[in-house]
């Protein structure tokens, strides 16, 4: 049982290191209180705040990762979108790699 947790707190701490605030700023990333990715691969962000270079409005253009705080264990990538920050964005050929 604890070689299970022990192993559960790495990966977690492995996730979290992903998508930090320091590596954020090497890739075009949403952190959004609420995501909701559909089967088609179109994703709804709502709250988000834009980091690494990803505009906080209009277009965006080539792959950025999407991620919630309420969701720790899912992050996704999308390959194109629209921005409306801090109200939300929206991403189109995005697919959860987690």
């Amino acid at each position: 049982m604890k070689f299970i947790v022990a192993t559960l707190s790495l990966s977690l701490f492995f996730l979290v290191g992903l998508v930090s605030p320091a590596q954020a700023s090497d890739n075009p990333s949403y952190v959004c209180t609420t995501v909701d990715l559909s089967d088609d691969g179109d994703l709804t962000g709502i709250r988000c705040r834009p980091s690494g270079g990803a505009p906080a409005t209009g277009p965006i253009v080539g792959p950025f990762a999407v991620w919630s705080p309420l969701r720790l264990l899912q992050i996704i990538i999308c390959h194109s979108g629209q921005a409306y920050t801090p109200d939300g964005i929206i991403g189109t050929d995005c697919r959860s790699i987690f």
